[in-house]
């Protein structure tokens, strides 16, 4: 099992859609102002710094007084740059051995990366410093539980799709449309390979109507569709960026369509419209009640979080962190 097979098979790729995905999916400070600094210590003393579309700076002009979170993010900003990289010279030899030890020849680009990650990790603050610090945010599961969460949640011979449309509803976006067979994905494309089945302007021009065309291309000519979403631009940047309930307020504003979607989604998608209502008239019932009511309810709350999650309900579970979660503490970095 790879998730990504080693034979995966990359077919009708638009290069637009395909760039505006990257573009999507990094934060905008990383395709505006594509600036970082990585610096060389040994020991506390700084022996090289270089700064990107720059090169070398003369360390002794950016004094680092500790790699402790606050200061090393004050001096990240006072370079002027948007992430920083602080390595001890010894942590390059071990990181590279370590890394290449742990590699195998069968692993796909997921299991290779979390080996990279795990390794990073392990040096967090011991040798390795970044601002931001998302080292310590981000989890470094093991790759079974990633392949047995994902054979859980999309079952085999099925197609996964994704559409991103243009505001003004002109023309796709970015589109993805993905096979998984025998636990990996084994093809993928974009809109371009059912074009001739759905014309795309005719398509994105009205389509919270014509979406289930698309649906039918699909399975005519890759595999019955498992989940398909379908959104605008607009809506994708205020749910990515927006408060906790955005998600609930655009699928009851029919502004995002789901479908087909699994009963493990339907399931989350139905928490946060619940979620949605109790943000809004839960804080105002919640201000009329004593403190020691609202704590009871919050650990209550919480306790039934955890027994979801323990006793395998959640579709989440074997991951041993809540993708969702991870996702509202990681988003202020999409904010422009």
């Amino acid at each position: 099992m790879h998730v990504l097979s080693a034979d995966l098979a990359l077919t009708d790729l638009d290069a637009r859609q395909w760039t505006n995905w990257w573009r999507l999916l990094a934060p905008p400070r990383v395709m505006d102002r594509p600036r970082w600094a990585l610096a060389i210590v040994d020991g506390e003393r700084m022996i090289k710094l270089v700064i990107a579309g720059e090169g070398n700076r003369d360390p002794a002009t950016a004094p680092l007084a500790s790699f402790a979170e606050a200061p090393l993010d004050a001096w990240t900003k006072r370079l002027g740059v948007d992430a920083a990289i602080v390595m001890d010279r010894r942590v390059l030899g071990e990181l590279s051995a370590e890394i290449e030890g742990a590699l195998r020849p069968d692993q796909d680009g997921v299991a290779q990366s979390l080996v990279a990650l795990r390794a990073l990790k392990r040096h967090a603050g011991r040798g390795l410093w970044t601002s931001p610090a998302l080292l310590e945010l981000l989890p470094a599961p093991a790759f079974e539980p990633i392949q047995r969460t994902f054979d859980l949640l999309v079952p085999d011979d099925s197609a996964l799709l994704a559409y991103v449309i243009e505001d003004d509803r002109s023309r796709v976006y970015s589109s993805i449309i993905a096979v998984k067979a025998d636990g990996d994905i084994v093809r993928a494309a974009t809109h371009r390979a059912i074009v001739d089945l759905v014309h795309e302007p005719a398509f994105a021009r009205d389509w919270k109507k014509s979406y289930e065309r698309v649906l039918d291309a699909v399975e005519e000519r890759f595999a019955k569709p498992a989940i398909g979403v379908f959104i605008e631009r607009a809506t994708l940047m205020k749910i990515l960026t927006g408060p906790s309930d955005q998600l609930a307020r655009e699928l009851n504003a029919k502004n995002v369509v789901i479908d087909p979607a699994p009963a493990w989604l339907l399931g989350l998608l139905g928490g946060a419209a619940v979620a949605a209502m109790a943000g809004r008239a839960g804080r105002a019932l919640a201000s009329m009640l004593p403190q020691s009511a609202r704590d009871r309810a919050s650990a209550l709350a919480q306790r039934a979080g955890a027994a979801m999650k323990e006793s395998g309900a959640h579709p989440f579970a074997l991951l041993g962190f809540d993708p969702i979660e991870l996702w509202s503490r990681l988003k202020h970095f999409y904010r422009d």
